[in-house]
């Protein structure tokens, strides 16, 4: 009876020898990820994509109706499916995304509460869609927290895709509180 204790020392020694390396999935930044795809982590979601089936990245702003200016990063991949990161901002310092009024606000404070409570999170980070005009079918909706996180996801992308064309040693970009 001693051979299976023995075969078990041995095996246990075997993996007690291997190096351990821990992927820190809760640290912003850069990372090593599945070689081959490119992966963006957010505080609402993930999005992984085959690298050799981006199709375009595009970094734009525009204005939608009701005084909102989009910072967007979009990515289209050969397979249909899109990601679109994006930044409201209202137009003018004084107005808020929805109306700028007291009562808008207080009721925004008790869906945020809400919403902490149902364990959905912040209210602002949630993409919101009113069906049918903003139904986007094959799409993968990132509402975040800073404009400038936009940029970083773009020159992520592009790092990446482009130039990298998939060969680089970090191609998972984890964003917390962007």
């Amino acid at each position: 009876m001693k051979t299976p204790i023995v075969a078990f020392s041995l095996l246990l020694s075997g993996f007690l020898a291997l190096p351990i390396v821990a992927q820190d999935d809760n640290q912003d930044g850069n990372q090593a990820g599945f070689q081959g795809f490119w992966e963006v982590v957010t505080s609402t979601g993930r999005f992984v994509s085959r690298i050799d089936q981006i199709a375009s990245a595009s970094e734009h702003e525009y204005f939608i109706d009701g005084g909102v200016k989009v910072y967007e990063c979009t990515v289209d991949t050969d397979g249909g499916q899109t990601a679109r990161f994006y930044y409201l901002e209202p137009v003018t310092e004084g107005s808020s995304i929805t109306s700028g009024s007291a009562t808008v606000n207080r009721l925004k404070d008790l869906a945020n509460k809400v919403s902490d409570k149902a364990g959905t999170g912040d209210i602002d980070m949630i993409v919101t869609k009113h069906y049918p005009e903003t139904t986007h079918a094959k799409t993968s909706e990132f509402r975040l927290k800073n404009k400038e996180t936009v940029k970083q996801i773009y020159e992520d992308i592009l790092r990446v895709w482009a130039e990298e064309k998939g060969r680089g040693a970090k191609n998972r970009l984890i964003i917390r509180n962007g």
